[in-house]
């Protein structure tokens, strides 16, 4: 990314208060996401999100000081739904049979939220390029382990914690690899790794 790097970079300059700012920062990311989504992340100005949004540029910085900002606000719209979702993918479990299938039977349910929404795959592309961005995916990475291992260790005996919360992270890892790869591949083709990949964390994500 060409911005020039700042103190608080990635950070939003105001939280709106007031409806009509409310309304004016959903309007400049939903401009960004048009854009992003048209042009890619690194071709998009903030002059052009300004004037997609029907602001000002001197308005959008009140907000933003820098895309790399816009992004990151982005991200966090994004992790909050993501949260929504793993919440549910493990509530009231109670045997490792029945973790093993929701697990496996998520992968889908991800894998379509992932390919209806084209602004991640661009999300994708502008974190691996930027260094604070990439650090913030690995918190959040972190937060996700955090949630699924909180929601399953009453099935794994105390001893085996630790290599279960190792083995869980590279299941996670992984995969997000093979979704970010499916979404890539037509549909056909999209589904029979998705499948194959479904089969091994069925098996696997207790083998610990």
């Amino acid at each position: 990314m060409s911005d020039q790097v700042v103190e608080g970079r990635l950070e939003l300059r105001k939280k709106p208060q007031q409806e009509r700012s409310i309304q004016r920062l959903e309007a400049i990311l939903e401009a960004a996401v048009e854009l992003f989504v048209a042009k890619g992340i690194n071709e998009t100005t903030m002059s052009e999100i300004a004037a997609r949004a029907g602001i000002s540029i001197g308005s959008l910085y009140q907000f933003f000081p820098q895309k790399v900002a816009v992004i990151k606000a982005l991200h966090d719209r994004f992790t909050i739904r993501l949260e929504g979702f793993i919440h549910q993918v493990f509530k009231g479990v109670q045997t490792r049979e029945e973790a093993a299938q929701r697990a496996a039977d998520s992968l889908f349910d991800l894998y379509a939220m992932f390919r209806q929404e084209q602004i991640y795959q661009a999300l994708w592309k502008a974190i691996v390029t930027d260094r604070d961005l990439r650090q913030i995916s690995a918190d959040y990475h972190e937060q996700i382990i955090a949630i699924f291992y909180r929601d399953m260790t009453h099935l794994i005996p105390e001893a085996d914690f630790d290599r279960f919360r190792i083995n869980l992270k590279l299941i996670i890892l992984a995969t997000g690899e093979v979704i970010r790869y499916s979404t890539e591949q037509d549909e056909v083709l999209a589904r029979a790794h998705l499948e194959q990949w479904r089969r091994i964390i069925r098996v696997s994500i207790f083998a610990y």
